[in-house]
């Protein structure tokens, strides 16, 4: 549990998000900041956990309201001595500032903030890195490669030509860029959206991209393929686990659609796991057992680190909560980013509410990714750049 004085601090700061957020209804936001405060109260503080061999890359996109430029990606990184998510912006930045990224200066020297080059994917060796910047209204994406800080390659997507995107896949114990060819095999198989590369659609390919999992059969049958050749290799009907959700939920009623997606693919082609989401329940599914895991309820966008210790989430939805009843709203945990200890069940909880702070608007997405830490201290002690 937080202690008492933690908890007092974590409800004076929802309340004073709302206050300087100029929302028109502040009674209301203010009893939604009560509500949000007493439900993380089930929650523990980060540094309550056992010490992390990882620090956690945390992409995430925000809605820019009213300002023409669509939306701003506002990644950070959490570790076991993180207290705010400011402090995770701020850790951000200086991972950031390690970059050769002095193409985005205007004429006059100042950073450009409506066309802001940000990190996009970072291997878990810390060694590959990809950087975005979105241009033009956000219809031209420029993206790069740096291999131990070195940009290496440049991709400037503009929807006039097909290029291929820059993808890292896992090499033996390294990491390596996956080849045309490769891609080309994967495309054959599911389509890619170049503007989710690594936010969503990736997170059903093994890490060493030669196996891809996709839904079959109207979303009743979860296959993985061989990338090579498109051959199956496992398969399994999501029948019990619709049926499992229809139980569960007491919004629901039993032949209700439920959208099913793959959130993370660890494995190969002997034995492995899948983590799906299934409306707004997730599970672990084994294989070639089949044997199924109830992970719990609004874990969105779940990532378990390397090692299997923990699991990183987020409560907001991709919808942003757009169609919800209103008893899945009250029962929607505070919004923020959430880590669990799998052994002991703790989980740690860092407020974020967009919707809140007058300098941003709402989450668009989220996703997770682990860096070994001895190789993210290794990167940010390195003053050769």
């Amino acid at each position: 549990m937080i202690s008492q004085i933690i908890s007092k601090t974590m409800l004076i700061t929802y309340i004073a998000c709302v206050m300087i957020s100029g929302g028109n209804d502040k009674e209301y936001d203010i009893n939604e900041a009560k509500r949000h405060y007493m439900l993380s109260q089930d929650y523990c503080t980060i540094d309550e956990l056992e010490e992390m061999d990882y620090y956690l890359f945390c992409g995430t996109q925000i809605h820019k309201s009213g300002t023409g430029s669509g939306f701003e990606g506002k990644p950070s990184i959490i570790y076991n001595d993180t207290k705010t998510i400011e402090e995770a912006k701020e850790l951000y930045q200086r991972f950031r500032a390690k970059l050769p990224l002095d193409d985005e200066k205007l004429e006059n020297g100042e950073d450009n903030e409506d066309e802001r080059t940000e990190v996009l994917y970072v291997s878990p060796d810390c060694k590959w890195i990809i950087t975005t910047r979105w241009s033009n209204f956000q219809n031209v994406i420029t993206t790069k490669l740096f291999v131990e800080k070195e940009k290496t390659r440049e991709e400037v997507f503009d929807g006039s030509e097909e290029i291929t995107p820059i993808i890292i896949i896992k090499d033996g114990e390294q990491y390596k860029e996956m080849d045309e060819r490769h891609y080309k095999q994967l495309s054959e198989i599911v389509w890619v959206n170049f503007y989710d590369i690594v936010n969503t659609d990736l997170k059903r390919m093994s890490e060493e991209g030669d196996l891809i999992a996709i839904m079959d059969d109207g979303y009743s049958l979860l296959t993985i393929r061989r990338v090579e050749d498109g051959t199956e290799r496992w398969s399994y009907d999501l029948e019990g686990i619709r049926e499992e959700v229809w139980k569960r939920r007491d919004d629901m009623r039993n032949g209700d659609w439920i959208f099913f997606t793959v959130c993370q693919f660890d494995g190969n082609e002997q034995e492995g796991w899948l983590v799906i989401q299934a409306g707004s329940s997730f599970f672990q599914i084994a294989y070639p057992s089949g044997e199924v895991t109830y992970l719990g309820e609004y874990l969105y966008s779940p990532s378990f680190s390397p090692d299997g210790r923990y699991l990183a989430y987020s409560s907001v939805d991709y919808d942003n909560r757009t169609g919800m009843k209103s008893i899945e709203y009250e029962q929607t945990p505070p919004p923020g980013i959430y880590v669990r200890e799998i052994e002991t069940g703790k989980t740690a909880y860092i407020y974020w509410d967009p919707s809140q702070n007058p300098e941003e608007d709402y989450f668009e997405y989220r996703d997770f990714l682990w860096i070994e830490k001895d190789s993210f201290e290794e990167y940010m002690g390195d003053t050769g750049n």
